[in-house]
Formats: C-alpha cells, structure tokens, sequence
C-alpha cells in the first residue's frame, strides 16, 4: 500500500509557524500535486514526507506504518529533485542502478531493472553517456528512472520541471502523466504552477500559508473555489471579482439580473474569463464595460475592461473588433457564476 497519511503536521522554524496543523490523505496510486505561491509551506510538507525535516508535532503515515521520526531510507520512498541530483561522475546505467546497489540487489536483477526503466523512460541509448553530456530533458528522465527503478511505495517530486524550457516541460508533463499512470505510483508532486497541476493531477491541494484551503479534482477546484485566493490563483487569466450589492435577494447590473446567496449587502461577483460572451451591443442579461487594453493571444482576444473603478478581462473571438475606450456588453454563461464574501472571501 503506497497511501500517505498526514496527522495535524505543525513545523516551526524558530518563531515561523511554516505549517499550521496539516491534515492530508493521498490514497494508493494517487496522483496528488501540492500547489501555492513561494512561501506557503508545501516544499516543507513534502520534506516532511520524506523524513528530510521533523515536524514540530503530528504524525506522518505511509501505508499503515508510523514514520515520523523514521530515516528517508526506511520509508519506501524515492524523491525527484528541483536539480535532479544525478552523479555527474556516474554513467546514466550507474545513475539508474545506484539505488539497487544500496539495496545490494544481485547484480543480474539489476541490470534486468536499469533495461526495464529505460525503455519506460525511453533512455536506453543513453545509458553508457555521463550528465555533462545530457540535455535538461534528458537528465529530469534519469532522475524519474533512478527513483522509479527502486519500485518505491511512495514518490515525491520537487518542482521537477521547473528548470526545463516551455516546450519541453509540456512534453514532460505528457511524458510524466503516461509514465505515472503505467507504473501505477502514488506520487506526492510540488509545484506553483497551476498549469502544470491542472494537467498533471488526479486531485490538487491547494496552499496558502502554512495550510491547506482546499482539496480537490482540477475540475472542482477550478470551477468551484473555496474561495477567491482559489478563484484568483488558479486559472490563466484568473477569475474575475466584481463588487455587487444584493437588494431583495437579487444582483442587478445593467440588464444582469442573478438571484443572490444574501437579501442585501455587498458581495463579490465571480466569473472567469471564458465564460463572459462579448457583444458590440447591449444585449438581454448583459452589463456594459469600457474596453482598456486588447492583446491578440491567437487562438482569442483577451480584453481587459474596466467597469465602476473595478478591472477584469474577457475573452473574445480573434476577428472580434475591439480597441481601446469602446464600450463592450457582457453577459455570463448560464450556470457559471459564482458569489463571495467581501471581507472573508469565503464562497457563498
């Protein structure tokens, strides 16, 4: 069994509380990504996993087995560094059996399993070169191939991609999903691009100082934040929030009329970017905005538009016509609209 249980883990670093009582299941062959900005405690949490740090107090489960204060060794893990940390005086085939020879494995056995993880890895013609002598691609699937062929219960990675070019980290996420879901590992993943963690995950927890303030599928969570942290990290351009005032139980902007979670008072008004149509005219259920800026992004124009003080963006068709200080008519998609509160910015 390759679950991860996390039990109330607090971390302090002197006066810094970097986690703050976490609690978090990851099931059996799971794919689980730990997603926030620089700062927010999951590289720390991971660490913890991986008995790289001991927290401050909490347990840590992998499988049915306690191993809080247990050694990186003992814990049936394999982790995929930021830098990867391959033996640049290793050959890749060393590289790839290092972790079979720590675990004196026959020597046949290992050749048989550095030639299986190749070809998963589709490095088999590298084996005999050194790192110097591998392109950044090459050595993040030396890395995936050393940790995997110690067929670990459990593997962790530390933004992984993150020192590959644009293109080639896609391919990788490609690469990565394919390869996760034949070997069938539960995998515990860092990083703080939510592109990389909508592509990648089978549920995301996201982080935001020291705690986790939602889990769920990339589906949930981008189409149903907690709250707008949520709504505005994740997502590219991220949601908007307009500043409504509920009267009777109703929003009303323009021709816009959306039945309120509240009788009165101000509220936030939730709506991603794709899900406003755009019109040229003034349109039944629309609002009006004057256009600020147009950025031509191929396959859609994304218009930034400012109504009453407040800037948010749409998305419209590339051959729309729009320029700058015209008057734009929005109206949201049916269903897709969501209300927060002001001051806690919980979801309502």
């Amino acid at each position: 069994m390759g679950s991860i249980r996390v039990e109330n883990v607090v971390k302090r670093f002197g006066k810094v509380e970097a986690l703050k009582g976490v609690r978090l299941q990851v099931q059996d062959q799971e794919f689980l990504v730990l997603l926030g900005p620089s700062g927010c405690g999951k590289t720390t949490l991971l660490r913890i996993v991986a008995g790289l740090e001991t927290p401050t107090q909490g347990e840590v489960y992998i499988g049915e087995r306690r191993v809080t204060h247990l050694p990186p060794r003992l814990r049936g893990i394999a982790m995929v560094f930021q830098n990867y940390a391959i033996f640049p005086h290793l050959t890749v085939y060393e590289n790839v059996a290092f972790g079979l020879r720590m675990k004196r494995r026959p020597e046949a056995a290992i050749r048989q399993k550095v030639r299986e993880v190749a070809a998963l890895l589709r490095i088999e013609e590298l084996l005999e070169r050194y790192p110097a002598q591998l392109s950044g691609g090459q050595r993040q699937r030396v890395a995936v191939a050393r940790a995997l062929a110690v067929e670990p219960e459990v593997l962790l990675m530390d933004e992984p991609l993150s020192n590959l070019d644009a293109l080639l980290r896609l391919e990788m996420r490609a690469e990565l999903k394919r390869l996760l879901k034949e070997t069938r590992t539960t995998t515990l993943y860092v990083t703080h691009d939510q592109v990389e963690a909508m592509s990648l995950a089978d549920r995301i927890a996201v982080m935001r100082q020291g705690e986790i303030v939602q889990l769920g599928t990339p589906t949930e969570i981008y189409h149903h934040p907690a709250d707008t942290f949520v709504g505005g990290f994740i997502g590219n351009p991220p949601m908007n929030f307009l500043p409504v005032v509920a009267e009777g139980g109703q929003v009303v902007l323009d021709g816009l009329r959306l039945p309120s979670p509240a009788e009165r008072g101000p509220l936030l008004l939730g709506i991603r970017a794709e899900d406003l149509e755009v019109f040229p005219e003034p349109v039944e259920g629309g609002f009006a905005a004057r256009v600020l800026v147009v950025e031509p992004l191929g396959p859609h124009l994304q218009l930034t538009l400012e109504r009453e003080g407040t800037t948010f963006r749409a998305l419209a068709d590339p051959g729309f016509a729009a320029a700058p200080g015209a008057t734009l008519y929005l109206r949201p998609k049916e269903g897709r609209v969501r209300f927060f509160h002001p001051e806690t910015g919980k979801a309502l």
